[in-house]
């Protein structure tokens, strides 16, 4: 459950020294002159579309009248009665009638009468930045407006996302609501004390049996799948109790999601409507869940009661011990939010401060806390002598156990990647999701404390600006910061990447048909090209590739071997690959982000490195073509606004004809690539977008990707005679595919980037029906479907919030990738660890079956 809520000041006109009022503050930039003033005061005022007054706030405990307004966002705002009538009389009056109105009505409270100057003080100063107050008729409502003041609530839920809308949430809400009826919850807590009363008699032995359970858990890794699921939907049910609760008191539930609470994951339901209802219908709203969960508990009662099994008590143990917290009002869970109703007060966390400083020898007690009502004071003072020394307790401790704590993480990790390597060679399903479910809860915590860092960071840095005022925060400073940050990561992760395929490249063991290309480039240098070992047709591309580099940088003079010198240039096509990401990026001024993504998902996936690790025709191809694509993008130089940077006369043309070159020359050193383009060529064409469709051009683009199709049928062949594999497992195959299919999925789904996407499409299709020497244009596969993943990512980073996707399709296309993501991360690469064993006995094996 989360709710929020914003409490409002009213303040007068501050006065100058010697008694003098200060003007109020102008409404416009035309105020001034005071015929200017006085048509500012005749303006027409109207509240924004969409805001609903609530009325006044019920069982408040603070001394004066509250009262409540709900913008069209769904943020409840506190105001004093002063300024809910002004708000109330925003209905086309202007500030002259308004004082009038209000003066008589607040003739004893006021200590001189109301003024239109002061109306129009409190509503431009306090009402129109809260998003109260509608844009006046005379205003430019063409410029962007700022955005409306939002609370900055300590220890919030503030990374979460939405799922379920508040359309279906009310409708969840209908369906369940009988279970607040009188009968209904008399007779289910009843059951849920019969249930309990009933295991812990049934129970011989309570401790025997619990240890009997946990032993379950170790030997049969599956039921921690179960005892995992069975939580999700215990917490699921959790949150449809606040809500149900919600609308039974009379309000209206807002939407249903997820997020990231401090440094561990949590669900969540916003009834912050239910503000609206009396003490009683809020506290109801609070102990919705607890109530629902009492009825999750009782179903896993009655089958422990049924089945006798040792692990169904451990699950309903773990129930128990969840629910119990959920009492705990030190954080936001529900505890806090019962104490605070309790209290007549919202948001508890608002008050630590003037507590703290009221406490302080010779202070007087903070303005906050003498408006409270007594009972409300010493409870809330209370809680406020418990929860901050729990709270500071837990920090320091929390400090002193990080250092010690990230080398057996890191052990976990290694350990994790040991027990899935085991699972897949066994095909065990249950051990492998468990573990995929483990290393994510691992990492979790630790960006949820790195996203805490920051957070903290942002709230002292104000108190640290006082002191020292280059922490004040500066127009742009942050942009750039974080601008920096992200491409200073995804500078990061391409080393990350280069790093791991260079290893992959010294340690790999050699496959039959690298080797033969390798040895053949090295007698070239020696005895020249016609002497040379013959090679596959497909293959003298890349070769007479290794034996130029080779020539170039006396790459077979400084190994011990031509293996290792021809990796080289395995490894020089992924540096030109990630360069030329980088260079499109920059042109085309992509999000940083989309590149980190790309960057880090391909350096963790260990297929994805042992691919380029190890020389193949389709990975030099893919450099190739990496090199020409950006080449191109070059050619076309970047745009600002509505204009294009000017080039030299020479330049363009010849970018772009380097650009033609370069993948000419991707052609040449894998042919399959000419399916690929010819596809794309094709549709291009019937599509009429990628030139004038004249009847000439339509002519010469047909004959073309003819001509193409035929010179693929001529030398595909030849290629396919003898292919150097990529030396890739079955099952790891499978996972760049996967990959590969999701991704363009994702771009079909959302209706972003067709032609990238079909580029990837055409060459995913022969990879996945296992055609004869499909496995060989995986690399140009994976490098594809990296630059369709970044381009994707960032159209959509670059999409306006209003229209992108709703964040439940958005987590329906990003999951599965995600998932597929840390799937690749739990390979080893090829030539480590036990992967090192494993690929002598399939390279071959895949060899034999393409040949």
């Amino acid at each position: 459950m989360t709710t929020t809520i914003a409490e409002l000041h009213q303040e007068r006109p501050a006065e100058a020294p010697g008694g003098e009022q200060r003007p109020p503050a102008p409404a416009g930039p035309a105020a001034g002159p005071a015929g200017a003033a006085a048509a500012d005061l005749a303006v027409p005022l109207h509240r924004t579309e969409g805001v609903e007054l609530l009325g006044e706030y019920q069982g408040s405990g603070y001394q004066t009248r509250k009262f409540l307004v709900r913008r069209s966002d769904g943020q409840v705002m506190q105001l004093p009665e002063l300024l809910y009538r002004i708000a109330e009389a925003l209905d086309g009056r202007d500030a002259g009638r308004i004082a009038d109105d209000l003066g008589r009505r607040f003739a004893e409270e006021l200590d001189e009468p109301l003024t239109p100057e002061q109306v129009r003080y409190l509503v431009d100063e306090r009402l129109r930045p809260v998003g109260i107050v509608a844009a006046d008729a005379a205003e430019d409502t063409s410029a962007a407006s700022p955005a409306p003041v939002m609370p900055d609530l300590l220890l919030a839920l503030r990374y979460r996302v939405g799922v379920i809308p508040a359309a279906v949430a009310w409708r969840i809400a209908g369906v369940f609501e009988g279970f607040f009826t009188r009968p209904a919850w008399v007779a289910a807590l009843t059951a849920f004390v019969v249930v309990d009363a009933a295991v812990l008699l049934s129970v011989d032995g309570l401790f025997a049996t619990l240890l009997t359970g946990v032993t379950d858990y170790i030997r049969h890794p599956q039921l921690v799948l179960v005892l995992f699921g069975l939580m999700v939907l215990a917490n699921v049910f959790h949150e449809c109790g606040h809500v149900t609760a919600c609308r039974y008191g009379g309000a209206r539930p807002g939407e249903m999601g997820l997020g990231l609470y401090i440094v561990w994951p949590a669900l969540y339901s916003n009834v912050t409507d239910a503000y609206r209802l009396d003490r009683t219908g809020r506290l109801r709203t609070d102990l919705g869940g607890v109530y629902f969960n009492a009825i999750s508990m009782t179903v896993v009662g009655v089958l422990y009661l049924h089945t006798g099994e040792p692990w169904v008590l451990v699950a309903l143990l773990t129930m128990h011990t969840e629910t119990a917290a959920q009492f705990l009002p030190s954080i936001r869970l529900d505890g806090y939010y019962m104490l605070g109703d309790i209290a007549g007060v919202p948001e508890l966390f608002g008050y630590v401060g003037p507590v703290l400083r009221s406490a302080l020898p010779g202070r007087p007690t903070d303005p906050k806390v003498r408006q409270l009502r007594p009972w409300s004071r010493r409870l809330i003072v209370l809680w406020v002598a418990l929860t901050v020394p729990l709270l500071t307790f837990y920090l320091v401790v929390f400090l002193l156990v990080l250092p010690r704590a990230l080398p057996y993480v890191w052990q976990a990790v290694l350990e994790y990647q040991r027990t899935v390597e085991g699972a897949m060679q066994n095909g065990d399903i249950g051990t492998l999701s468990l573990s995929v479910l483990q290393f994510v809860l691992l990492v979790l915590p630790w960006l949820g404390t790195v996203l805490m860092a920051t957070l903290t960071y942002r709230m002292v840095q104000p108190l640290l600006a006082r002191r020292w005022p280059w922490f004040a925060p500066r127009e742009g400073r942050g942009a750039r910061l974080r601008r920096s940050l992200a491409w200073a990561a995804a500078g990061g992760s391409a080393v990350v990447l280069l790093v791991r395929v260079a290893l992959v490249a010294e340690s790999a063991p050699a496959g039959t048909a690298e080797e033969r290309v390798a040895n053949a480039a090295a007698a070239v240098m020696r005895v020249g090209r016609e002497a040379a070992p013959a090679v596959p047709v497909g293959d003298i591309a890349v070769r007479d590739q290794v034996a130029g580099w080779g020539w170039l940088t006396a790459a077979f003079d400084r190994h011990p071997d031509a293996l290792t010198a021809a990796r080289e240039v395995a490894v020089l096509s992924v540096l030109v690959m990630v360069l030329s990401l980088l260079v499109i990026a920059w042109q085309r001024r992509w999000p940083a982000a989309a590149v980190v993504a790309t960057l880090a998902a391909a350096a963790v996936m260990g297929p994805v490195v042992s691919l380029f690790g190890v020389l193949t025709a389709a990975g030099l191809s893919a450099g190739w073509g990496a090199a020409g694509t950006a080449l191109l993008v070059l050619a076309q130089g970047r745009r600002h606004g509505r204009h294009r940077r000017r080039q030299h006369r020479w330049l363009h043309p010849s970018l772009t004809v380097l650009g033609a070159v370069c993948l000419g020359v991707a052609v040449l050193t894998e042919p399959m690539l000419i399916v690929a383009l010819a596809a794309v060529g094709l549709v291009q064409v019937l599509r009429g977008t990628a030139v004038t469709p004249t009847r000439a051009t339509w002519a010469g683009l047909v004959l073309g990707t003819a001509a193409l199709i035929g010179l693929a049928v001529a030398i595909v062949p030849g290629r396919l005679d003898q292919p150097m594999s990529t030396g890739l497992a079955d099952v790891q195959q499978q996972v760049v595919l996967g990959l590969a299919g999701l991704v363009v999925l994702a771009a079909v789904g959302l209706r972003l980037v067709p032609v990238p996407a079909l580029l990837v499409a055409s060459l995913l299709v022969p990879a996945a029906l296992m055609l004869p020497g499909s496995d060989g244009v995986l690399p140009v596969l994976v490098a594809t479907t990296a630059g369709l993943g970044a381009l994707l990512l960032a159209d959509l980073l670059r999409l306006p919030p209003t229209e992108r996707r709703h964040p439940l399709v958005r987590g329906i296309i990003a999951i599965p990738v995600v998932v597929v993501v840390l799937v690749g991360l739990l390979y080893l690469p090829a030539g480590s660890g036990s992967s090192q064993t494993e690929l002598p006995a399939t390279a071959p094996s895949v060899g034999a079956a393409t040949d």
